[in-house]
């Protein structure tokens, strides 16, 4: 049937592995680099690029170039590049099946079956999202696996290798039959998770995740570049944003410069020959590495709460951890080692590549999927699933690290005499309130035979599959009706909004994000994306512009609904805090 390679889809870059023999290895692309960058474009004859090729393009064609586009999975968000709007997923498409290219051309056959994987928080309409895009590219997606796991599996498959080679004297913690607790730091370009899991021998199961979808290396370069920005408008006044050419420069320049600070003392952010005030400036932005780690603070301190999370979901002190793995560039950060070594008391296991081992796990996924047996792993639920019952209230089905796959169901009633149909409305979250969760449909089941109320007996079934997707269905007990369908169905199902819709959505969910934030304490840069975000939606045309097209507004919705997302989870963090220490 062909081999099933092993993909990291990354916000930044992107890699792929294989396995060769027993061992996973990465597969270079065309280029002869093991890493591609998450970036398409369109040069102006039409050719399309992706990888390195794109993002050269950034500089001279940002308009027709797309980075980041990751974090606008499962939205119905359109981007627009060479004067067409593309669906997400039509852009991933480019980046997965240029890496399926890079595959056959390494292998010497077709490829056809990929695991890839996703963040840990990643939402159904994510996954189902990721599903399409490599189906759009060519590939069978056998499976969805969390990022986490992945380098967790990639760990404990290496740590089994070293057991078994002959004259092996020091096996790792997990290998040969000993049990150890592993602990995955997972600071990526754009996501950040981290898994707690434990390994027996050959045996390995997910404890516990956490994660933010919206905290990752990226913002902190976002944030560098805000503090470069202000520095050249106060010495030159110059508005790096009023130009997209500019403004590509400085985003590469701060990057550059985040990288540059995990190993020097000091970097300098800079763009040469820039038109300030009638003339030539060159300017320039010094940074220290302490002040880069000040700026850097509040955003690795949130992942650092966010392990402490994970250990007190699983019930475990950090003492009880064995071995701890760092993935994901970001955690090359000195910062992050030292925060984990003063809250944890931890310190990062030796000899593994954090950009590297995501893809070779997800290539170990791949032979497990395939029939083999070296290795068994179990992983778990990373949120909690439920429905909206009378009164507004919350009811869990499926709770957040149950083992997967996962089955629940739960007996409902109608509230109204006669009533022949209910809708069952799907939430996702921790709150005992509906509205305080996240609404992921609704469905109606229709054919209940009329009844007093508090008669009918309605079943709804909550399922998950091994790829963390959910499936939901609904039965009258009584007339045998049912209705089943994934959240995938919710978006197909939705109709299209018009503009004048698009923009009273935008308002409210302006409105939903200012109660949400209200007595949260926040880092300064989501404040001040929160800030910028909902003034562009009470204002979609504000400053003189002209009217933002209907793409521009939908991704504006998506980046919105992003941002509920992410206060849902802040404020349910504070409440398990606050609920702890009482």
């Amino acid at each position: 049937m062909g081999p099933v390679i092993g993909i990291d889809f990354g916000t930044t870059n992107s890699l792929c592995a294989c396995l060769d023999g027993d061992r996973p290895v990465l597969i270079p692309n065309a280029r002869g680099e093991r890493t591609t960058p998450s970036v398409v474009a369109i040069t102006a004859k039409g050719e399309y690029l992706v990888g390195e090729s794109a993002k050269n393009q950034a500089l001279v064609n940002p308009e027709n170039t797309v980075a980041g586009v990751k974090r606008l999975l499962g939205s119905r968000s359109l981007l627009s590049m060479g004067g067409k709007g593309w669906r997400p997923e039509e852009l991933v498409a480019m980046i997965l099946g240029s890496l399926r290219k890079d595959a056959e051309r390494f292998l010497s056959r077709e490829v056809g079956r990929a695991v890839i994987t996703a963040p840990a928080n990643f939402s159904e309409r994510e996954r189902r999202a990721l599903i399409e895009a490599g189906r759009l590219a060519g590939l069978e997606v056998l499976r969805i696996v969390n990022e986490p796991t992945a380098a967790a599996v990639a760990r404990a498959w290496s740590a089994l290798g070293k057991a078994e080679a002959p004259g092996q004297a020091s096996p790792a913690p997990g290998a040969a039959g000993e049990s150890s607790i592993v602990l995955v730091y997972d600071f990526g370009g754009g996501t950040f998770d981290v898994t707690l899991l434990s390994q027996e021998g050959s045996d390995c199961a997910v404890l516990s995740s956490r994660g933010d979808g919206r905290l990752g290396g990226a913002d902190l370069d976002a944030e560098l570049r805000r503090r470069a920005a202000a520095a050249f408008r106060a010495e030159h006044g110059l508005d790096v944003d009023a130009d997209r050419f500019l403004a590509q420069q400085l985003s590469e320049a701060a990057e550059r410069a985040k990288i540059e600070l995990s190993e020097r003392e000091e970097a300098v952010v800079g763009i040469p020959f820039a038109l300030a005030r009638g003339a030539v400036v060159h300017p320039a932005f010094a940074l220290r590495r302490a002040e880069f780690e000040e700026l850097a603070r509040p955003f690795v301190e949130r992942s650092v709460e966010l392990a402490q999370r994970a250990l007190e979901d699983a019930r475990m002190p950090a003492s009880s951890v064995d071995a701890l793995v760092l993935s994901g560039g970001s955690s090359r950060i000195p910062l992050v080692r030292r925060l984990l070594a003063e809250r944890l008391g931890l310190e990062p296991e030796g000899g593994i590549n954090p950009e590297e081992i995501v893809a070779l796990g997800a290539a170990v996924w791949g032979a497990l999927v395939s029939g083999s047996e070296r290795l068994r792993v179990r992983d778990v639920v990373s949120r909690t699933y439920g429905v909206e019952i009378d009164g507004g209230i919350f009811v869990p089905l499926i709770r957040k690290n149950s083992p997967v796959p996962a089955s629940r169901s739960q007996v409902f009633t109608t509230v109204e005499p006669g009533q022949d149909s209910v809708e069952v409305h799907v939430l996702q979250g921790e709150a005992k309130a509906a509205s305080e969760n996240l609404s992921l449909g609704r469905f109606l089941l229709s054919g209940i035979r009329p009844a007093p109320a508090g008669e009918p007996r309605i079943r709804v079934d909550f399922s998950i599959d091994e790829s963390d997707m959910l499936h939901v269905g609904a039965r009258d007990l009584g007339t045998g009706a049912e209705q089943a369908i994934s959240i995938a169905d919710f978006d197909r199902g939705a109709s299209a909004d018009s503009l004048e819709e698009l923009e009273r959505k935008l308002s409210l969910l302006a409105e939903r994000i200012a109660e949400l934030r209200s007595g949260l304490k926040l880092e300064h840069g989501l404040e001040a994306e929160l800030d910028e975000a909902c003034a562009r939606a009470r204002s979609p045309s504000s400053g003189g512009a002209s009217k933002p097209s209907e793409g521009e507004l939908r991704l504006l919705k998506a980046e919105l609904e992003g941002l509920v997302g992410e206060l849902l989870a802040r404020r349910s963090e504070r409440r398990d805090r606050v609920e702890a220490e009482r």
